[in-house]
């Protein structure tokens, strides 16, 4: 029973460990999570920046005896409202992504959502019952004990935990490829949120991007991509000629110093930044450069048009619905 309670114990370090350290490496994606969840837009960014140093706390006190029965139960709180704040969205019909470990691990979320924080829930519970009844055992000297045979077994299961991850993590981007498909997401789903940081400060998501209830056309670039390179000296054009009817924003891979040529020398308006193609996944956007529509009520309006000529007739057909045409710019 000792060494159950250690590799629990050891388990939720790493789970909660891994959900501090990736919400805090990606605090624009976490601030999304948090208002989807339904948190006040004004409270998102404070409850963003102190949720993963309360994860952080609970994975570190659980490494000792002295602070397991404590982050044990700070542990299953914590869990208890993540459980009912999932139950909700999900009875509710909401699936935004979860982003449960960062930009590592982040899914829509579902009933396995649901089960494996009630799963780690019930670790919790399990070390917190423990704890009542006994000091909880050292970690260290409890390892030390073990025989070969008994790290023989305790590594199989770490590999097995590893491989089982990754055979998920493979299947989900199959399965995310099979349903975007070569041209995009399919028209009038509701188009994937996102939240990234801008070039020019601050952040952006796609809520504030509608909120003036106009099209968005989202373009997906690269700085190093020599057919962006060419685009982007239309794009500013684009921008300022059509901004009553539409808006325009590029999301473009890399950091501020990669991208500062492009902007600088197109003088380019709203730029995001993803890091590698988080967002572009989301949509189909994984070639560069790409674009597609986005409605104003939040849906997506067109396929994806890949390489400069056809986002040109994008930009036509959606400037051309926007002047009284169809509803949807399926592009030519």
């Amino acid at each position: 029973m000792t060494l159950i309670i250690v590799l629990v114990r050891i388990a939720l370090t790493v789970v909660f460990s891994l959900a501090g350290i990736t919400k805090l490496m990606d605090q624009a994606g976490t601030r999304e999570a948090v208002k989807n969840f339904g948190a006040p837009e004004g409270a998102a960014p404070a409850v963003a920046l102190i949720l993963p140093f309360v994860e952080l706390a609970i994975a570190i006190g659980l490494l000792f005896s002295t602070t397991a029965a404590l982050s044990s139960i700070s542990g299953l709180v914590l869990l208890g409202v993540f459980i009912v704040a999932i139950s909700v969205n999900l009875a509710r019909g909401q699936t935004h992504d979860c982003h449960c470990f960062g930009q590592l691990y982040s899914r829509p979320l579902g009933w396995p959502t649901l089960a494996r924080n009630i799963i780690f829930a019930l670790g919790a519970a399990f070390v917190f019952w423990q704890a009542t009844l006994n000091a909880s055992p050292d970690i260290v000297s409890t390892l030390a004990t073990l025989s070969a045979t008994g790290w023989t077994l305790l590594a199989l299961a770490v590999a097995i935990i590893v491989a089982v991850f990754l055979y998920f993590q493979q299947r989900h981007r199959k399965a995310l490829a099979a349903r975007v498909g070569p041209e995009g997401l399919p028209i009038d789903t509701i188009a994937p949120d996102f939240e990234l940081p801008a070039y020019h400060g601050g952040t952006e998501s796609l809520r504030s991007l509608l909120e003036h209830g106009k099209p968005l056309l989202l373009l997906f670039t690269s700085p190093h991509c020599g057919p962006c390179i060419v685009i982007f000296k239309e794009v500013k054009e684009w921008q300022e000629a059509h901004k009553d009817q539409l808006t325009i924003a590029v999301i473009t891979r890399g950091t501020i110093k990669d991208n500062f040529v492009n902007v600088a020398r197109n003088s380019l308006g709203e730029v995001l930044l993803q890091k590698e193609r988080e967002v572009g996944e989301k949509y189909g956007g994984l070639a560069t450069p790409t674009g597609v529509v986005v409605s104003a009520d939040g849906r997506i309006a067109s396929r994806m048009a890949a390489g400069g000529d056809e986002i040109r007739d994008l930009l036509r057909n959606v400037l051309g619905n926007s002047n009284g045409g169809p509803g949807t710019a399926e592009g030519e």
